[in-house]
């Protein structure tokens, strides 16, 4: 079946001139700086070079290999938040309730795949600089708006714009690098690994609005995107659809991109000259280690 399926940007999606990364209660966040511009961004527009930033950010963590901190703080001025307080959530409006139903796919509370924690305590995780009257205040701002707003899409976009792109919102670091890790970790071993069998909880795109009336007026369907991890994840999906799969990792680097030619096996020309150089030499090319100029340096990726 061949579907015309077009991905969107809500027009209600935001990034920051600047972010920073500061510790608030013995753990880092990524989070904006103070008083710093905030504009409206199309997260979709380049969606193919947003996928394989993320996926190159998870591979060095999953080779543990350092990551400054210049990258994230880049990553993040232009792309902004990932929106893991919704995407987690699996009441959608959560908000509007006195408990959350949060989905931990990647295991950081060292518990089962769904809990539930009280409302105000996860919006204090996400935005760890506001006290508890500021916390229900904004929960009431909140409850405001949807007794105002009755149609579904404009209160999606206002409790979305008082809470993942407000100026206090923040990322924790560590969510941050298991997540990024996690897409990478599953690219990696699906190139091994066919047909897939690993459980992918962290893929669940949550909260996706989609344009059923597309179909009648130009025969296609429609996804709106409302933050910034569901086009990471869509995106990654249908690059790993594809009956030609494009999406590549360099087999010198190990970086992910996508190809032009099915049958590419480098990112860039430097990368085929390297390996034809190591080729020549009579050195064995593995994906056990990591060409450098300086050597090579044996890898050991962090699966746990």
């Amino acid at each position: 079946m061949k579907t015309n399926l077009r991905l969107e940007s809500s027009p209600f999606c935001y990034v920051y001139s600047k972010y920073k990364i500061e510790e608030i209660n013995g753990k880092r966040y990524v989070m904006p700086e103070e008083k710093a511009a905030r504009k409206a961004i199309s997260i979709t527009e380049h969606i193919d070079d947003l996928l394989i930033e993320t996926l190159n950010i998870g591979k060095k963590e999953f080779f543990r290999q350092p990551i400054e901190e210049f990258e994230l703080l880049n990553y993040y001025a232009k792309y902004g938040s990932f929106g893991f307080m919704i995407d987690l959530a699996i009441n959608k409006y959560f908000v509007l309730d006195e408990k959350v139903a949060v989905r931990d796919p990647f295991y950081i509370n060292k518990k089962e795949n769904v809990d539930f924690i009280n409302t105000e305590e996860y919006l204090k995780f996400f935005l760890p600089k506001l006290n508890k009257r500021e916390i229900n205040s904004l929960i009431k701002k909140c409850k405001s708006a949807a007794n105002e707003n009755r149609k579904e899409d404009y209160l999606t976009s206002i409790i979305n714009e008082y809470l993942i792109y407000s100026e206090h919102y923040a990322e924790p670091l560590e969510l941050i690098l298991n997540y990024t890790r996690a897409l990478y970790k599953h690219f990696y071993w699906a190139l091994d690994n066919k047909p897939l069998t690993m459980k992918l909880p962290f893929l669940s795109v949550n909260h996706l609005e989609h344009k059923i009336e597309d179909l009648y007026y130009n025969n296609s369907f429609g996804f709106t995107i409302n933050y910034l991890k569901q086009a990471i994840d869509i995106s990654y999906s249908m690059q790993m659809a594809q009956d030609v799969r494009l999406l590549k990792i360099c087999n010198f680097c190990e970086k992910a991109f996508i190809a032009n030619n099915p049958k590419a096996e480098y990112d860039t020309p430097q990368c085929k000259n390297k390996a034809n150089v190591y080729k020549s030499r009579g050195k064995t090319i593995s994906r056990n280690v990591i060409h450098a100029d300086d050597g090579i340096t044996v890898k050991i990726p962090n699966i746990d």
